[in-house]
């Protein structure tokens, strides 16, 4: 487990992350309302403040991960920590929590391991990965219009990315990453075989939910009861 004094820094991640869920439900109430009484133009830009806090709130719950008690050494945390950037912190993450893995059980394939790492680690481009980039963008200033990484030209492919952002997109983004932050946990922890025995069934739930909300946009989204009692908009 992490040394003790990390213990400190794991409780105020978890401030924070509670702090985070609050503020996302929050937000997520005011852009429904905003889209009920067909106030897009707000919507739009409180969707890139929704976007915007996913990426946050994917930092901190990302570090409540890896400092959980029971889980990662002080040594796998620092490792952790070191990477460069978003993605390579997630892969090593992904791959130091096998090596506990292998500590602990014996996997009956030889293939079992490689096959799971990759899985997840597509899954972390997909979630975590891509979204931080359009979070990067925002958060130097670039929330109508996306430049290249020096700065000097227009992106038009990450403008088109800035305008496609909405509400169901994004919360689609917080749903998996719950989900797969606690698959991680489990493989770190893995008190009582929790991740031998269920591994298998969370992974497939978030598959399944992933491939459920593949066709959700807002169209459906406006089509739920909830929504559909709305104001007329304002000619």
């Amino acid at each position: 487990m992490p040394d003790s004094t990390s213990y400190e820094l794991y409780k105020a991640y978890v401030n924070n992350v509670r702090e985070f869920i609050t503020t996302e439900q929050e937000l997520r109430r005011t852009i429904n309302i905003g889209l009920k009484k067909n106030k897009y133009g707000a919507v739009e830009r409180l969707t890139k403040l929704y976007a915007l806090l996913y990426s946050t709130f994917s930092e901190a719950n990302f570090m409540k991960m890896i400092l959980t008690p029971y889980g990662f050494n002080q040594d796998f945390v620092d490792q952790i920590i070191k990477q460069d950037n978003i993605k390579d912190r997630w892969y090593k993450c992904i791959d130091l929590g096998f090596c506990v893995y292998q500590t602990k059980w014996k996997p009956k394939k030889s293939s079992e391991i490689p096959n799971k790492i990759q899985e997840l680690k597509r899954i972390v481009d997909r979630y975590v990965v891509s979204p931080s980039i359009i979070r990067n963008k925002i958060a130097h200033g670039q929330i109508a219009e996306a430049l290249n990484s020096k700065q000097e030209k227009l992106n038009p492919d990450l403008t088109q990315e800035l305008n496609d952002l909405n509400q169901v997109k994004i919360f689609i983004w917080f749903q998996v990453q719950e989900r797969l932050t606690e698959i991680i946990e489990d493989l770190i922890e893995s008190p009582n075989k929790v991740h031998v025995n269920l591994y298998h069934t969370k992974i497939q739930n978030l598959t399944t939910y992933i491939k459920k909300t593949s066709n959700w946009d807002i169209c459906s989204k406006m089509n739920t009861p909830s929504m559909k009692k709305r104001k007329p908009p304002t000619i």
